[in-house]
């Protein structure tokens, strides 16, 4: 009848004499305006919360997408030929005899 599942007239009506007999007449009807208030207020909170949160996941998305797009590839640089040697991990050049990079310290393979 009211929209809560198994709530009936009688106990509507059960729980308003409760309330006239804990409240009395005089202060019944602030009670009720305590409660309507009460009630609007929760219902406000909720729906500030409800629209931080989408708020703040709208944000998260675009900033995702954002992180997700290609980006321009670093321009290719053009390697020199000559008695250098490149580290796999920098890129930097290094003396041919190097055992280690001299940029990075990534250590080059060892030949037998």
């Amino acid at each position: 009848m009211f929209g809560i599942p198994g709530l009936q007239l009688w106990h509507i009506v059960a729980i308003l004499v409760a309330a006239l007999i804990i409240f009395g007449p005089k202060r019944l009807p602030d009670v009720g305006r305590w409660l309507g208030r009460s009630i609007t207020d929760l219902q406000k909170g909720s729906q500030e919360m409800t629209n931080a949160l989408r708020e703040g996941m709208s944000e998260a998305r675009a900033e995702q997408q954002k992180n997700n797009t290609i980006a321009n590839p670093a321009p290719t640089q053009s390697v020199p030929s000559g008695d250098n040697k490149f580290c796999t991990k920098c890129g930097s050049p290094n003396p041919q005899d190097a055992l280690f990079c001299n940029k990075c310290g990534n250590p080059f393979p060892t030949q037998s």
